[in-house]
């Protein structure tokens, strides 16, 4: 009999990190437990769109249920859990839903970093843990916790089967705060995401875009609308201003700047659509340069444009990820601590941190020095390969569980 894996804490794949962790999932499920032997779900948020995103990797995608509330306690979540997975599917979606979660035997919660009390929904996301079935964290950026949050979490990891992690910094505060937890660390598991072709990613820049990159230095820039929203002590126009001047310097140096608005979701915060174009207005020679904001592009052929680049620059995680995965040079501008810890873990403390801008900080000078010490310190193959590696263990992991 087929084993369910269902992927849950999914927002919608408008976000190309989002869409990034759940196609790269779904792909290690299938390919390290043999796609005939599972069935792989979807819990979403987003449940219509997504069932056209991803509709090669999923069996089928369930609306997250609005039922157990976040305000609820753990053990009400729990109890609703219980009561509803015992209902019939027919009586509604939300039921469906639920009793997909009740009959799977995995649960993979995604989301990167959402099990931390950083952005106030500790108690949102961790539902999942409440099902009452296995859970496996994979590769994420966990805590760090208030001390009402680290109640919560311990009132519900014993469903947690497997936990892994994406970088030191957390793997120490889970041995400190959670050493029943086991945790191992690998890599973002967006390290595996397929990778559009380099002919059909030009053809996208070329045909689609009318931009020419035969013979042309590429600089790949994730701006984010997010960092605006979620620092509410940064100055937009500065922001901008400062990303703009910065796009003017590559344009003087040589280079044509493919901006990439990663994340276009819903709501107006946190869709870089915005931020982009605000860049775009404000830079000298717009010409010289290139917005992929004419049609909807995959995270996979986001990371195939960014693979036609010399170098990254990005305001988002899996940009970043996407870059370093080629062994492509690679900034980042920092909102939250996972960035430090990914980037340090990636090219060392000293270079990690050199190549890693708080957005706080963020200036003109500081984007062309982190630039150039990229640069100059060129591509990463090895470092992709073995980060690659590191990331397959995830699977192997939830493979040795489902023991197939």
């Amino acid at each position: 009999m087929k084993k369910i894996v269902t992927i849950t804490n999914m927002t919608g794949a408008r976000n190309g990190g989002c869409e990034a962790l759940v196609a790269s999932i779904a792909d290690g499920v299938a390919n390290s437990c043999g796609r005939q032997n599972v069935t792989i779900n979807l819990d979403s948020a987003d449940a219509v769109y997504d069932a056209r995103a991803f509709a090669d990797r999923i069996d089928r995608v369930f609306p997250t249920s609005p039922i157990p509330k976040p305000s609820w306690s753990p053990a009400a979540q729990k109890a609703a859990y219980a009561t509803i997975g015992g209902i019939a599917e027919k009586r509604g979606k939300g039921s469906a839903a639920i009793a997909n979660l009740r009959r799977s035997d995995l649960l993979i919660a995604t989301g990167g970093d959402v099990f931390t009390s950083d952005y106030g929904g500790l108690a949102k996301h961790a539902r999942t843990l409440a099902v009452g079935r296995p859970v496996a964290l994979l590769a994420q950026t966990l805590g760090p916790f208030s001390p009402a949050a680290e109640e919560r979490f311990r009132k519900l990891m014993s469903t947690v089967v497997l936990c892994t992690v994406r970088e030191s910094e957390t793997l120490g505060y889970l041995q400190d705060k959670f050493p029943e937890l086991n945790a191992e660390q690998t890599a973002d598991v967006a390290f595996l995401l397929p990778v559009t072709p380099k002919e059909e990613a030009r053809s996208i820049l070329e045909d689609i875009y009318r931009f020419p990159v035969a013979g042309r230095k590429l600089v790949g820039l994730s701006v984010s609308s997010g960092i605006l929203s979620f620092r509410s002590e940064l100055k937009p126009d500065e922001y901008l201003n400062e990303i703009a001047a910065f796009v003017d310097h590559l344009n003087a140096k040589g280079y044509g700047v493919v901006v990439i608005p990663h994340v276009q979701e819903r709501d107006p915060k946190n869709n870089d659509i915005y931020a982009c174009l605000e860049v775009m207005k404000r830079v000298k020679a717009p010409q010289e340069n290139v917005l992929l904001s004419l049609t909807t592009l995959s995270a996979s052929d986001y990371k195939g444009i960014i693979g036609l680049c010399d170098a990254l620059v990005g305001a988002r995680t899996h940009a970043t990820i996407a870059s370093m995965s080629q062994g492509i040079p690679t900034v980042s501008i920092a909102y939250s601590r996972k960035a430090w810890g990914i980037m340090r873990d990636y090219y060392g403390q000293e270079l990690g941190t050199a190549l890693t801008i708080d957005v706080a900080n963020l200036t003109t000078a500081r984007l062309i020095e982190a630039f150039e010490a990229a640069i100059d310190n060129g591509p990463t193959t090895n470092t992709a390969a073995e980060m690659n590696n590191r990331a397959s263990i995830n699977f192997e992991r939830v493979k040795e569980f489902l023991r197939l």
